[in-house]
């Protein structure tokens, strides 16, 4: 697997992701005739946005507690019946975590927005129709993207919900707390995942009121619909669940990588890079990184489940070879897991920058503006950044 996955290139991983991207990455995102006419009046106030670009000052901890926050509000409220499983959901998502699926997505979203109209916060703000609420200019996605930040960590929590069970996993300690099976039963456990996966739609499907009839905004959800699906996270970890006890081939396992892991890393830079208006192949080529990342993110996994300190991970290692789970390290070792590791994350972020630098290119052609440099933009550093730490990380 090692040799050959190594090899891949851009262009190739692209070719196998297309038919996955399609709804999402063909369509072009329109522009209303207002917008046309403001882009060549406003070269000069886009001009100012760049300059101020160089000055702001964003920090990832801040972003980390807004989006915490933004989580946090909007799970559901006790009702007085149903708050068991409530409860065992607010618990679950309470425990924490990184926050790294939508963490991606906002870091990919504003690093992509960079050029979108809607970030110099002029001409009529949109509104809901039912609140008197600015959230940004015209074709703005900023109060679209809380929710949908929200729903995929609920997507996430409720995949480690089930996988903690006896069934599956049968761990007792995430996040340096009793599972939820643990602490509530596993009959709430598996409620209070099934709760999580439907209250994340009746999240996402929000953004409509925000934004009626917006192409981005459903093609958005169509990503949220399908990559944690049986052709997606699902379908990884029924491969992941058949193949225990035996010994995959390479193949088999960059399928359960790729789509346990990787599909939900996928899910949040694409999503996060349509609603910036990202489509066609720079919209494949953020997909192709995700999935460096997805892939670097499991085996840096299966070296911490060896190598890691289960006080510092918050979970119990040498859980894979528990469970009869065969590995990339077990597999290859692991200095070849390692030196995998790095490969794929260098390519990763090779492709977010080229990305970039070719999708603020065109969108400054057609808006008659000055590109942004990489080195300008506060967001994509941040993003490469958080790429190193998540591929770095000792827990």
């Amino acid at each position: 697997m090692a040799d050959k996955t190594d090899s891949k290139n851009s262009k190739t991983k692209t070719t196998k992701t297309a038919g996955t991207t399609k709804a999402a990455g063909t369509a072009k995102t329109t522009k209303t005739t207002e917008t046309k006419k403001k882009a060549s009046s406003k070269k000069s106030t886009a001009a100012g946005s760049k300059m101020t670009s160089k000055k702001k000052t964003v920090k990832l901890d801040d972003i980390r507690a807004y989006i915490e926050d933004i989580v946090m509000s909007n799970l559901p409220e006790a009702d007085g019946m149903s708050d068991k499983v409530r409860d065992a959901m607010v618990y679950a998502v309470e425990a924490g975590g990184k926050r790294v699926r939508p963490l991606l997505m906002y870091l990919t979203y504003k690093a992509f927005s960079v050029l979108n109209k809607a970030e110099d916060k002029g001409g009529v703000a949109d509104k809901a129709p039912d609140k008197n609420i600015d959230f940004g200019g015209p074709g703005s996605h900023d109060k679209a993207i809380d929710y949908f930040m929200a729903a995929l960590e609920m997507i996430h929590t409720y995949s480690l919900i089930h996988d903690d069970l006896p069934a599956l996993d049968n761990d007792e300690m995430r996040r340096g707390k009793p599972t939820v099976h643990k602490a509530f039963g596993e009959d709430i456990a598996i409620l209070a995942g099934d709760g999580l996966l439907n209250y994340a739609y009746e999240t996402a499907v929000k953004s409509f009121i925000y934004c009626p009839g917006d192409t981005d905004v459903e093609k958005a959800m169509f990503i949220l619909a399908s990559k944690p699906g049986i052709y997606g996270m699902l379908g990884g970890q029924t491969a992941d669940v058949v193949l225990t006890g035996k010994k995959p081939t390479a193949k088999q396992l960059s399928y359960i990588y790729s789509n346990k892991t990787a599909a939900l890393l996928e899910c949040a830079m694409t999503i996060g890079a349509t609603l910036a208006g990202v489509s066609g192949e720079e919209l494949d080529k953020l997909q192709n990184a995700a999935y460096y990342i997805g892939m670097a993110f499991q085996v840096q996994d299966d070296i911490l489940d060896v190598t890691g300190n289960p006080e510092e991970l918050g979970k119990d290692v040498s859980q894979d070879e528990k469970n009869g789970k065969v590995t990339f390290v077990t597999i290859y070792g692991l200095d070849k897991a390692s030196e995998y590791v790095k490969q794929a994350s260098d390519l990763a972020i090779t492709l977010i920058n080229e990305t970039y630098s070719a999708f603020t290119a065109k969108a400054a052609k057609s808006n008659g503006v000055d590109t942004v440099a990489e080195s300008e933009n506060v967001y994509l550093k941040l993003l490469v950044n958080l790429v190193k730490q998540l591929i770095d990380r000792k827990k």
